[in-house]
């Protein structure tokens, strides 16, 4: 087989009538193509609507005449029902329109069209993951015990140890400020009856 241009023979597949057929993988497959005339019969077809591809031409007896069919296809029953049969059937390399045509007094004649096709992947199953709404419940807030005024009790004793503190500070100041006083009220005094009798007493 070798590739042709698909240029007129392109519009065969566009006008001409096809039976579209699905295909399981490795199955064959009877191909009926009969252009209703004597003379050579030019096999071909049309993989995935892109690449024309040249099979066989073979005889008004049915007997092949140019072209190499390998393992792929088997031209046994082209000469009692013009038929082709494709062999072990592969989506990937035998999807595509298959026919045939001869030429007649100068004339092109096509013969019917089949289409196969392969079987359509199974779709890949996906997983809906449910998703769920944030509930009251879900929210947390962070705890405002600081904010919140201390007990009276505790403030009250706080403030009472820090006024006991200061009163105590400053009487143990007034206390040591008094005995000063005193004590350098008993020096003067002291200096002063000295200073009185040393000049009584001076001659």
């Amino acid at each position: 087989m070798f590739g042709l241009p698909t240029g007129p023979l392109l519009l065969l597949f566009l006008f001409h009538g096809a039976c579209s057929e699905t295909m399981k993988e490795g199955e064959d497959k009877d191909i009926p193509c009969d252009p209703k005339s004597s003379g050579t019969v030019w096999w071909f077809r049309l993989i995935n609507n892109a690449q024309l591809e040249f099979i066989a031409s073979f005889s008004s007896s049915g007997d092949k005449k140019v072209g190499d069919l390998g393992s792929k296809f088997d031209h046994q029953k082209m000469k009692s029902s013009k038929i082709l049969t494709l062999k072990g059937f592969k989506k990937e390399t035998d999807s595509g329109s298959y026919s045939c045509a001869t030429i007649n007094n100068n004339k092109l004649l096509f013969g019917s069209v089949t289409s196969l096709r392969g079987t359509p992947d199974p779709k890949p199953e996906t997983t809906v993951v449910p998703t769920t709404r944030a509930t009251p419940e879900h929210f947390t807030t962070k705890s405002t015990e600081s904010c919140k005024p201390k007990d009276q009790g505790t403030t009250l004793g706080c403030e009472l140890v820090i006024l006991i503190s200061l009163a105590a500070g400053n009487g143990l100041l007034l206390i040591l400020l008094i005995i000063t006083i005193l004590y350098c009220n008993r020096k003067y005094f002291q200096q002063y009856h000295w200073t009185t009798q040393c000049f009584y007493n001076y001659p």
